[in-house]
């Protein structure tokens, strides 16, 4: 999967890969350890998805921790 698309499936199936078909799942599991430019893509879609750029002081450091336990 390149960039392109993981951005095309970020914007129709959403940040939840359990929502993708899996192979397109591990697919973009794949970017996400090896492309900073896809992990700031699903930061960003994810962030929207939560609304946090819309609530001020939104305190993102337990996101954080579990994104980087994941990883």
């Amino acid at each position: 999967m390149d960039l392109k698309l993981f951005e095309a499936r970020l914007k129709a199936l959403g940040a939840r890969l359990d929502r993708w078909p899996a192979d397109e799942a591990e697919a973009a599991l794949d970017l996400l350890t090896t492309s900073e430019e896809a992990q700031d893509l699903f930061a960003r879609v994810t962030a929207e998805d939560m609304g946090v750029f819309d609530e001020p002081g939104g305190d993102l450091s337990a996101l954080a921790d579990r994104i980087s336990r994941n990883l």
